[in-house]
């Protein structure tokens, strides 16, 4: 049926890559990185949806490993441009993310293009995994994984107001929700 193939023209380095990325910042981002994963704050529709989010999420960082790589130019280019840069720009997002006080609202460096660097320059990554893979089932769940994702971006705002008050409410008006 499926035959896994560890050689690089197969899409799992892709994968072992943007798990890398997302994850092995939380390991060096100390009290920053417990702010990350706390989920107080969620609402029950939320918390749901999260959870359908971490099904998808899987999907999407597992299904490269019985793909390969495109052999188009094109594809190529586009998808180790987009992937690289989501890469890139979502390091330095976590750097942001954790070394701005718990206590602080996160308004320096990405956090000054977008109120949601990690969410936006993961899809950007991703959007590279999907040309590199030529996979329009990938892309598909992809979107739905990000049409879901809004519910809970918009309730992580309404924490945001409810914590950082005047100070969120500004830097809302000022910052664009994602580009």
């Amino acid at each position: 049926m499926f035959e896994l193939d560890f050689t690089i023209k197969s899409a799992w380095i892709l994968s072992l890559i943007f798990l890398l990325v997302s994850y092995l910042p939380m390991f060096f981002g100390g009290k920053g990185a417990k702010r990350l994963v706390d989920f107080s704050w969620m609402n029950k529709r939320a918390k749901r949806l999260s959870i359908l989010i971490m099904i998808l999420f899987v999907f999407i960082v597992i299904a490269p490993i019985f793909m390969e790589i495109t052999n188009k130019p094109i594809l190529l280019i586009l998808g180790l441009i987009f992937f690289t840069l989501g890469c890139i720009f979502i390091l330095i997002s976590y750097l942001n993310y954790f070394t701005t006080p718990l206590n602080q609202l996160i308004i320096k460096g990405m956090y000054k293009i977008s109120r949601n660097p990690i969410y936006v320059f993961s899809l950007v990554a991703l959007i590279g995994v999907v040309f590199l893979s030529e996979s329009f089932l990938l892309g598909f769940l992809l979107v739905i994984y990000f049409i879901i994702q809004h519910p809970i971006i918009k309730e992580e705002e309404r924490f945001c107001e409810d914590n950082f008050g005047k100070e969120y409410i500004q830097y809302k008006s000022k910052t664009r929700r994602y580009l």
